[in-house]
């Protein structure tokens, strides 16, 4: 029996040209000659694109990356796709500009999958739709794969850049059973998500904002949230963090030292699994990162103040915090290179300072 290809075997079949795509943290345009990619990790990935622009020459949608992905093909051997070096990328880049422009404001879209050892994974593009959906040519028999022609395929495809272990850092608590627990639920396949989607307490705020503008007496038809986050459902802003029944010390503490709600947030909603609430963390700073949306910003927001303001659970739950200052320690040091790398501002200064100072507060836990 054949053996199938090492690691995860991504195929993209009908990708228009000059389309803005990317898998984790690196972004790239695609090209005629575009099929896929290969080699990528064991663990969840996520596939990032945005429509093609008219007229575009692909230089304008140049985003800046810890590393960039070029399909190129060594002069001894014409069967190798390898990585073009982010030095040369960065030379060619001041070359041709000044500054790195980001001028592609298409929507942004992304769908998440799971990458397992010996896995084809196969994607096609819905030019209606404009997105990828999962392909029903998806085989376990490596018999078939290998008469689809992978075997020919597999040499063309750009392989993961192993060389920015960024994400892994990033997402190091996602799992397939969490990202089903966030994410718009699917029947079947993967549900994209884009910089507009919108999570449930949103959506529904959203629908009775229009149904209070609506001139009608009529009331109208609420939003449908099943393409919608799942996340956290909670409002510091406007929630009690206390026990009801609390009175005097009690609830002047619990007002200041939310750790009460916290245990009782994850109860009722994540089943007291605490790595669910940094999981959700991780999950939307990738998407803030990869696709500017709100909703998963303003939730980023909303857990870090949370996690921020319960010092009781600092004692009780340990591991819990120390898993959290790993994931800010990742997440600042991401957008700290980006900074640091495109231009010089105080906001650089103020994140490798505290970059410096979660590292202080990690060994102290």
């Amino acid at each position: 029996m054949a053996v199938p290809p090492p690691k995860t075997t991504l195929i993209l079949y009908n990708i228009p040209d000059k389309c803005l795509i990317g898998i984790d943290l690196q972004f790239f345009t695609s090209t005629a000659d575009f099929n896929g990619i290969k080699l990528i990790p064991d663990g969840v990935h996520v596939l990032h694109w945005s429509s093609p622009t008219p007229g575009s020459t692909g230089i304008e949608n140049a985003v800046p990356t810890s590393s960039r992905i070029t399909n190129i093909h060594d002069e001894d051997d014409s069967d190798n796709v390898l990585l073009k070096s982010q030095s040369n990328i960065e030379r060619q880049a001041v070359q041709e500009s000044d500054n790195i422009v980001m001028s592609n404001m298409n929507l942004r879209m992304a769908v998440f999958f799971e990458a397992s050892e010996g896995k084809t994974t196969s994607m096609t593009w819905d030019e209606e739709a404009e997105e990828f959906v999962t392909s029903k040519r998806d085989v376990d028999d490596v018999s078939i794969v290998m008469l689809a022609g992978l075997l020919k395929l597999y040499p063309h495809l750009i392989s993961y850049p192993h060389s920015s272990p960024e994400f892994a850092a990033l997402t190091f608590l996602l799992t397939p059973k969490l990202l089903s627990t966030y994410l718009p639920a699917s029947s079947d396949n993967a549900v994209p998500v884009s910089s507009i989607t919108a999570s449930s307490t949103d959506s529904l705020l959203l629908s009775q904002a229009i149904s209070n503008a609506s001139s009608s007496g009529n009331s109208s038809t609420p939003l449908d949230d099943t393409d919608s986050f799942r996340f956290l459902n909670f409002d510091l802003k406007r929630q009690r963090t206390w026990r009801e029944g609390a009175v005097g010390r009690e609830l002047t503490t619990a007002a200041l030292d939310r750790s009460w709600f916290l245990g009782d947030l994850v109860s009722r909603e994540r089943n007291g699994d605490y790595n669910a609430v940094l999981a959700e963390l991780q999950l939307c700073f990738v998407l803030l990162v990869l696709l500017a949306n709100y909703s998963a910003a303003e939730q980023w927001k909303r857990i870090v103040e949370l996690l921020c303001t319960c010092k009781s659970a600092v004692l009780s739950q340990p591991e819990l915090y120390r898993k959290f200052l790993d994931t800010l320690y990742a997440q600042f040091q991401l957008i700290y290179e980006g900074c640091a790398r495109l231009w010089y501002t105080r906001t650089a200064d103020l994140l490798a300072w505290k970059i410096r100072h979660l590292r202080s507060l990690k060994s102290r836990l």
